[in-house]
């Protein structure tokens, strides 16, 4: 695991990186604590709108903003 987690703002779907990084030894406990943007993106779904900390390196190297909201798909 990454020493070092990126904070990032989920606000209305859309996750945008803040630019601060922070040691894990400053997050341990925390709920938004994430090491993938799958864990990101299911811990979104559970908790909601808010600040969460993703693994450094785990962010997409030319995405400014990610947006973690299905599109539903009709069946047939």
């Amino acid at each position: 695991m990454s020493r070092f987690f990126d904070e990032i703002e989920i606000f209305d779907s859309v996750a945008v990186r803040t630019g601060n990084s922070l040691p894990l030894a400053a997050l341990r406990g925390r709920a938004g604590l994430c090491r993938s943007l799958t864990e990101l993106g299911a811990k979104f779904r559970r908790l909601g709108d808010g600040c969460y900390y993703l693994a450094g390196g785990a962010w997409p190297g030319d995405a400014t903003a990610i947006n973690l909201s299905r599109t539903w798909q009709p069946l047939g």
